[in-house]
Order: structure tokens, then sequence, then C-alpha cells
């Protein structure tokens, strides 16, 4: 008789029983006929879970003496079932590992669970316990059944419970997502949805997350997702081809994409009105140009007029377009702001005709982007001084010579000195160019539009709008209701700048004198107020002081409790003190998005110790910076949007 080689393999678990070819390495046994193989299934007393199917296949290979072709299970065990209590999922997941490359550009293995995609209304988990079952190994002993941890599912975002059936139940499509805590002895699962379409919070776009399914579970196909489109209520923008290549992505790399699937119009910014000069006034000095320089060109002063000439035309704002979001619902457009005019003296304005024209002979004086005067010009040929007296004017003034100590100059136009101001009080109602400087403690500008002005020593300038200095400050004080702009060789010495717009300046402070401050996005009146309020704080916390000590630490003092009442107070009303702009005047968002556009650049040194403010955040320099830049954080770039906004420095880019 012929025989050949076999062996049978247990497995460690004793829940199968497998015939195989002969192999190296295993206990053969040789098998003459099928009757052999019997007897040898009672010798082992494998008796339990005994496949005549598989048995007579094997027999017949014995008796012909052929090996197997693949082995053979002969018999098999009754695996017990373990009990378990709560909730069991309804939705197939598989981890899959995928490689990614990390900063440094080198290759790291992650794991990825794909997951079903489920839709509205579909069972995430429910209720359903399984009652423990006894198993047996294939020689027949009985298997004890272990006792599976209890399991709570609770209903994360997109997720809600039935209590009546017991389920939890998806209200959106996308995928489901495990989130896993431990308290005490029960493991505590948060089941929510990854959603499958995510709508940006403007309703302007839509993003398709797109995961591939577990192993034998089909893909969606594109109709499916328009479907899923429909659902969302996705109507206006939808671009299918952004569908299909990231569908097409996912069947072939079977990793996750995603993709913008649908975009809505924005809507467009209506323009603001404006006046259109129809003369040529020239280019105003402190312009910001496109590289980032600033025009320091001269300011052209005293630009002459005919009577019933043509100087401007109001071009009236528009109202914009209205945008379309996903959703086709409209977006509505802010429309262009109306510009305020501000006509005086010698200049009239036709409200159906836009015009504004000259009623009599004289110059004219551009004040702001509204503002239009036009006067008589005056000069006066000599320095203001006893010979001359103090100067109340209706016109504009051009200034042959210096301003003297103790005296005032007023006019309602634009005021050009070729000379000095010395310890003197300036004002007026358009633009000031000063051609040399001012100096001296008492030494005073205010004026409703621009100052342009070579060196300033212990001064005061207040302007409406820009500030335009030459070479130097020393000792003073600059206030602009606009920009700040310093030459680039400029030098700024234990001084104050105070910009509502920005400050672009040469170098800022010295080794020997006590620092300057740099404020740009602060309204100079709300800095007046912060300064005052602090001050008013410190003589209350001196007052305090003394009063203690007057009284004893422990002593109950009707005044004591007022005074500390009262302080308390003023650092509340310090705390919220908005710099940006006055309460009246205020934003929604407080003038943070006009601080967000506000710079201070500077183009030489800056140094340690100088204070740094735009709009309610400061900082203090801790070392000696050059060619910088200083802005806001944007709250956008913030992880956390409740960490506090700061300013970030930054090298100025040639």
């Amino acid at each position: 008789m012929k025989c050949k080689t076999y062996f049978l393999q247990v497995s460690p678990d004793l829940l199968y029983v497998t015939l195989h070819s002969a192999a190296t390495g295993y206990e053969t046994v040789q098998l003459g006929s099928g009757e052999e193989l019997n007897r040898l299934l009672l010798e082992k007393k494998i008796i339990h879970g005994l496949d005549p199917v598989a048995i007579a296949r094997a027999v017949d290979c014995i008796n012909k003496a052929e090996s197997l072709k693949e082995p053979l299970v002969l018999a098999s065990g009754t695996p017990p079932v373990a009990a378990s209590q709560g909730m069991r999922l309804q939705f197939v997941t598989q981890s899959v590992p995928i490689e990614e490359i990390d900063a440094n550009g080198e290759s790291q293995q992650s794991q990825v669970i794909l997951s079903s995609l489920v839709r509205p209304g579909d069972i995430l988990a429910k209720n359903d316990p399984l009652i423990a079952q006894r198993g047996s190994n294939v020689f027949g002993q009985e298997i004890s059944c272990p006792l599976l941890p209890e399991q709570v599912f609770l209903p994360g975002a997109h997720v809600i419970f039935d209590e009546e059936l017991q389920q939890l139940i998806t209200t959106a499509s996308g995928y489901p997502l495990i989130t896993t805590t431990q308290k005490g002895s029960v493991e505590q699962r948060t089941l929510s949805i990854d959603k499958l379409i995510t709508i940006t919070p403007n309703r302007m776009q839509a993003i398709l997350f797109l995961r591939p399914p577990p192993t034998g579970q089909p893909f969606p196909d594109q109709e499916a997702l328009l479907q899923l489109f429909d659902e969302e209520g996705i109507s206006f923008g939808r671009l299918p081809h952004a569908i299909g290549q990231c569908l097409e992505k996912v069947v072939k790399e079977l990793l996750p994409q995603q993709a913008v699937v649908a975009l809505g119009t924005l809507p467009v910014k209506g323009k603001d009105a404006w006046l259109r000069f129809e003369m040529e006034i020239g280019t105003l000095p402190g312009k910001v140009m496109g590289n980032g320089e600033i025009d320091f060109r001269e300011r052209n002063m005293f630009i002459g007029v005919n009577k019933n000439q043509l100087i401007a035309v109001k071009i009236p704002a528009t109202a914009g377009t209205p945008g379309k979001d996903i959703f086709s619902a409209a977006v509505t457009q802010e429309p262009g702001k109306d510009i305020v005019l501000d006509v005086t003296d010698d200049a009239a304005y036709n409200e159906e005709t836009g015009e504004i024209r000259a009623t009599r002979s004289g110059v004219l004086s551009n004040v702001s982007e509204g503002s239009v005067k036009v006067c008589s010009r005056q000069v006066i040929a000599q320095d203001v001084n006893f010979q001359t007296g103090n100067i109340n004017s209706h016109d504009s003034l051009e200034i042959k010579g210096s301003i003297k100590p103790k005296f005032k100059v007023n006019a309602r136009g634009d005021i050009l000195v070729t000379g000095t101001i010395e310890k003197a009080q300036v004002k007026s109602d358009g633009n000031v160019v000063v051609q040399v400087g001012l100096i001296g403690e008492l030494a005073d500008i205010h004026a409703k539009g621009d100052i342009d002005i070579k060196l300033v020593e212990h001064g005061r300038i207040n302007a409406g709008g820009t500030i335009i200095l030459r070479t130097s400050a020393y000792f003073c004080r600059l206030y602009a209701g606009g920009n700040i702009h310093c030459e680039s060789s400029s030098r700024i010495v234990h001084s104050q700048l105070v910009a509502a717009g920005s400050i672009t300046t040469g170098t800022v402070g010295s080794v020997s004198a006590d620092p300057s401050l740099l404020a740009a996005a602060v309204s100079p009146e709300q800095l007046h107020r912060h300064f005052e309020r602090k001050r008013t704080i410190d003589a209350q916390i001196k007052e305090i002081k003394t009063l203690r000590m007057r009284l004893g630490r422990e002593a109950i003092s009707d005044e004591l409790d007022e005074l500390t009442a009262a302080k308390e107070e003023n650092e509340n009303k310090l705390d919220h003190l908005n710099l940006i702009c006055p309460d009246s005047q205020k934003s929604i968002d407080r003038g943070l998005s006009h601080a967000l556009q506000c710079t201070i650049v500077v183009r030489g040194k800056v140094f340690a110790g100088t204070e740094i403010r735009i709009g309610n955040s400061r900082m203090v320099l801790e070392r000696t910076l050059s060619s910088i830049q200083f802005q806001l954080q944007n709250p956008l770039t913030l992880a956390d949007h409740k960490t506090k906004l700061g300013i970030i420095a930054s090298p100025l880019t040639k």
C-alpha cells in the first residue's frame, strides 16, 4: 500500500484542527487509508466540531496517496460569546497606516481610522446586550466566557439620543468619530460626526472632506454626493469638477482628501464719494507711495484761484453690487460712504451739479479730504514782533520772518512761516508750514489741517491731519489726527509722537536722554484722558497711604472707604478706556480693524526703553533695534482667540 506523509495541527487556542501535507519541522504521520485518519482523530481525542465534508475530502486524498492542494480544517470548536452590557456600534471601522512628511522632510507613519459614511437618520449605536455563552474546544472541553467591560456612548456633535429606542442617531452626513475617556471602571465614549461637507461661517464656501471607506465598503459616487448638496441646501456656486477630482483622488490614493466644492459670490463694496480737483493742487507731502517710501516733497502753498473758477467736483458714492452665498441668499454689500464737505469763506458748493467754485479771487486752502476754502492772502514782510503785534487774520498768512516770543498768530487760512516760531503760539483753521522750526517750552502750533515743519525743540504741535517732520524733534510733543511722517535722517529724542494713524521715523532715542513714546492708532485726546486718570489714581494712592499712616492700619474710616472706592472706580475706568477712539465714536470692534492697519516704522535705530503703543496694546523695548516695523498681531492668526493681542516687531524689507 502506498503511504503519504501528513501532519495534524491543533491551533494554540484548541479551537481548530487542520490537516496539512508533510512539511519540515512538524511531527508527521504516515497515513495509508482513510480509516487510519479516523483512528488518529480518536487517538487524539478530537471529538467536537468534526467537519464530515472536510474529513471525506481528506480521506479521498489519503486513499489516493495525493498531496493536499490546501490545508483542510477537520474540526472547529465553538468559541465562547462574551457577555456585554450597554450599546454596540452599528458601523464598520478600520485603522489604516498612512505615511506623512513632517516639517523636517522626514517620513513618519501614523494611523487613520476609516469608518462608513453615514447619512441623517442612520443608527450609530444601540442598546443591544449580549448574553454570555460558554464554548467548547475540539477535545470537548468547556471554555469559560469572559465578561467585557460595560461601554457607555454619549451623543456628541451632530448626534442625538433616542430615549425610547435607546439609540444614537446621526443628524448629518459624515464619518463617525469616537473619543474615549475613562471614568473609574467604566469606559465612556462620545460619538460625534465629522461632517462630510463643512460650511464656512460666512456661508461663502463649502468644503468637502472625503475619506476612503473601510475594506469591502462601497465608495460614494458623484451623483450621491450631489444629492447630499441638495440635502444641505447648497444651491449656488457648485463646482462639480472639484467634486469629481476629489472623489477620483480618494479612489486612486486611498487617502483622505479635501476640496472647496462650492463658492458664493462676494459683494462689491460701493466706492466712497470724493472730490475731483479741476485744478493743479500738487501732491501733498506725507503720501505713502507704492514701494512703502514717503513722499517728502515741498508743499504747494497759496495756490491762486480766480473768481468763479471751478475748483473741484464732488463725485457721489456708488451703491455697490450685492453678492450671493452658497444657499442662494443675497449678501448685502456695503455702500460707499458719502463725504462731508466743508466749503467755507470765498468758495461755494452747488448741490445739483456737485461743483465747488471760487466766489472771488484768492488762494486755495485744502485742509482735509472734504474741506475747501478760498480766502485772500496776507503777507507780513517782517518778523511778528512789537512792531506788528499779535495777528488775527481771516486770510491766509505768509510771514517772511520769525514769530518772536509770547506773540500769537491766528488765521482762518493756511500759514507759511519762513523763519522760526520762538516760544510763540500759532493757530490755523488750515495748514501750517514752518521752514525753520519751533523752539521753546511755551511754543505751540495748533492746526485743523497738516503741519509741515523742519525742527521742533521743547514745543508742542497738534494737527488735525498729518505732521511732516523734516529733521529732528527734541523734548517735544507731536499729536496728529492723521499720520506722523519723519524723514529717514530725522532724530527723535525724549519726545512723544502720538498719531491716530501710522508713524514713520528715523532714529528714536539716545543713550543720554530719557526714553520717547511712539503711539500709533491712538487718539491724542484719549491718551490725554489716560494720563490724567493715571495721575488721579497716583494721587489717590498717595492720599490713602497718608491717611492710613495717620489713622493706623486697622482703623475703620468712612473717608478711607470713600477714597478706596473712588480709586477702584478710576482703575476700572482706566482698564476699559479705549485709546483708539472716544466711546462716542467707537465701532463694533472698538476700532481694532483700524488699529490692525496702522504701523510704526523706524528706519534708523530705536533705543531700548522706548515705549511703543498701537491701539490699546503697549510694550517697552528691552533692547535697541534697527530698521524695524511694529504692528498689532492679527487675532485671526492666534490659536487661542482669548489671548490678549500684542505688538510684534519685524525687520524692514528693502
